[in-house]
């Protein structure tokens, strides 16, 4: 989702140094736009929580499964998967990797199925760790040799719908895993990511990204700066209890933030069919 800035430059001339985010480039990368190729020495991850799979009816989980290294399903979500499967008659074609998590919502015809596939099922009864916080675990145990966390991108499916209380915790843990991997989480409506704090470069894909965004200081006050927004923000100051940068809207393919602090970005997301 991202990577370190090269001294490139701006859309106002002004030299960029910062971190450049790919967004859904990550699922449509462009052959036009080379900036947005598929880095080679990374791993993508994908990860489906227990909830509705996101836009069942596009090609998104097609694209992602084809490109994905590790296919996982988080407890529940091996439900989610199965029940899709058996509803527009992809059952045999996504075979998870793996179902983690305590088991507790896992159904029996699920988990018969897929152990019979080849899935493997992994229970962790740990009760001071949610079942997502098991499956980045488990991620890291099955990564590339000798990689850093850092060089394989996850992108979640699910989590930001539902219950408050699952929302909230989605974009905990996305924001405590951020200086350790790249994530972002598509939901039906948003593709949401962290943008660390400094300078960060977005790219836009305007077939499905857009138009309207929103920047939120989910960990304290914020500073920020940008540009490429119809309501662009000069050192302005940005707090989760005051003024946040909600239903703005993208004007350019390049969008500039620069926040004192991490905050999470977050814009409409209408993936191809």
């Amino acid at each position: 989702m991202s990577a370190d800035g090269n001294g490139d430059s701006c859309h106002d001339g002004h030299t960029f140094d910062g971190a450049t985010h790919l967004g859904s480039y990550l699922i449509y990368p462009s052959e036009q736009h080379a900036a947005t190729a598929w880095p080679s020495s990374k791993e993508l991850a994908l990860i489906i929580l227990n909830q509705p799979i996101p836009h069942a009816d596009t090609s998104l989980l097609s694209q992602l499964w084809a490109r994905a290294d590790h296919r996982i399903c988080v407890d529940g979500g091996g439900n989610r998967l199965y029940n899709l499967g058996k509803k527009i008659g992809t059952l045999s074609t996504y075979i998870p990797d793996v179902i983690v998590g305590d088991l507790d919502s896992l159904l029996e015809s699920p988990r018969a199925y897929y152990e019979q596939q080849g899935t493997s099922v992994q229970q962790i009864s740990d009760q001071d760790s949610t079942d997502f916080m098991k499956s980045l675990r488990y991620l890291d145990t099955v990564r590339r040799a000798g990689k850093p966390t850092e060089d394989c991108i996850v992108v979640v499916l699910g989590g930001l719908g539902g219950r408050l209380d699952h929302i909230l915790h989605t974009l905990k843990v996305m924001f405590n895993n951020y200086l350790k991997r790249q994530m972002v989480i598509v939901s039906d409506e948003n593709l949401t990511f962290v943008l660390p704090k400094g300078v960060n470069k977005v790219l836009v894909n305007k077939q499905v990204d857009g138009s309207t965004c929103g920047i939120l200081p989910l960990m304290g006050e914020a500073v920020l700066t940008t540009k490429g927004l119809r309501w662009n923000l000069d050192h302005y100051p940005s707090t989760f209890e005051g003024l946040m940068s909600t239903s703005n809207i993208i004007d350019d393919p390049e969008v500039y933030v620069d926040s004192s602090i991490p905050v999470a970005w977050t814009s409409e997301f209408r993936p191809m069919p």
